[in-house]
């Protein structure tokens, strides 16, 4: 394995920029699904598309930690502190890449509801129905992680955009999809 390089791999750049995209689209099908009431067979397809969106996050996650555990990244920019903190977010943001997805599906289980994903099947309840845990895990799903999440792109985006203005090193532009 290569152990000193300046580039991201194209693999890992087109992971990032897919699940990227995947969860602006999973943000936006949740939020479209709320256009229309109760009973309408559109917001049960925005509903079913923010699952399956979900479900393919989480399948990419974790092609994108294996991934990068075969295939090493390039030197960090800045000083201590930022290399520390450019690993502890991204570091959160695999971790959020994963729960988001599992809580989501947890928190169907124990509601007692199927799961659709793909339009091709559904994942049936595999759990006793249990509303509080329920209530609880899509409380942790929608306010606790998505919070953080959010919190995380703020900080990701404004620290590439520090890198490029301030710093004026290639952080960003190792990472731009047309590089």
């Amino acid at each position: 394995m290569q152990t000193n390089i300046d580039r991201w791999n194209p693999v890992s750049k087109g992971l990032h920029w897919l699940i990227a995209i995947l969860i602006l689209c999973a943000w936006g099908s949740i939020e479209l699904h709320e256009f229309y009431e109760k009973g309408d067979p559109m917001r049960k397809w925005w509903e079913y598309l923010h699952f399956t969106i979900g479900f393919g996050i989480l399948l990419l996650a974790l092609l994108r930690l294996y991934w990068r555990s075969t295939h090493p990244r390039p030197k960090l920019f800045g000083g201590r502190w930022q290399r520390k903190v450019s690993l502890l977010v991204q570091g959160l943001f695999y971790v959020l890449m994963l729960a988001m997805p599992i809580t989501g599906m947890a928190m169907r289980q124990f509601a007692g509801k199927e799961t659709p994903l793909f339009w091709l099947f559904k994942l049936p309840p595999l759990v006793e129905k249990n509303i509080d845990i329920a209530e609880q895990l899509e409380f942790f799903h929608k306010e606790l992680l998505w919070n953080t999440l959010l919190a995380l792109l703020v900080l990701h985006i404004s620290g590439a955009l520090w890198h490029h203005f301030v710093n004026r090193d290639d952080t960003l532009r190792h990472m731009l999809p047309w590089r």
